[in-house]
């Protein structure tokens, strides 16, 4: 099937709405349907792992970040604090703050601010 980009990121775009609002259940599918359609893309894992996250499945998320998006892109900050809070809402305390402690070093600002709040600094 070929979808163009703009209808894979309007998708996404529908998943994510979903998962802020709760409906994680929906957010699911439709973002398992983007990444089924869009193959092996850093954004779409990024969607994927995001309503993980959100979904409680906080181990799917950190299998995701760690051995997709952060093996293609070590330095995805954003994929940094997400993992970090996955890590912290698994109970890895420590693991979270190390890379919370990371993208404090090396995030850009918005980064920076989430990673700061998680560290309570």
């Amino acid at each position: 099937m070929n979808v163009s980009v703009e209808i894979l990121q309007l998708l996404s775009e529908v998943g994510y709405m979903s998962c802020f609002k709760n409906d994680t259940k929906n957010a699911k599918i439709i973002m398992d349907g983007v990444d089924a359609i869009a193959g092996d893309q850093v954004p779409t894992k990024m969607g994927v792992a995001l309503v993980d996250l959100y979904s409680g499945r906080y181990d799917k998320a950190i299998d995701t970040l760690q051995n997709y998006v952060l093996v293609r892109e070590p330095d995805h900050m954003s994929a940094q604090c997400f993992l970090g809070m996955a890590l912290k809402m698994s109970g890895k305390d420590s693991e979270a703050k190390d890379i919370f402690d990371h993208v404090v070093k090396n995030g850009n600002d918005d980064e920076r601010v989430i990673a700061s709040v998680h560290l309570g600094i």
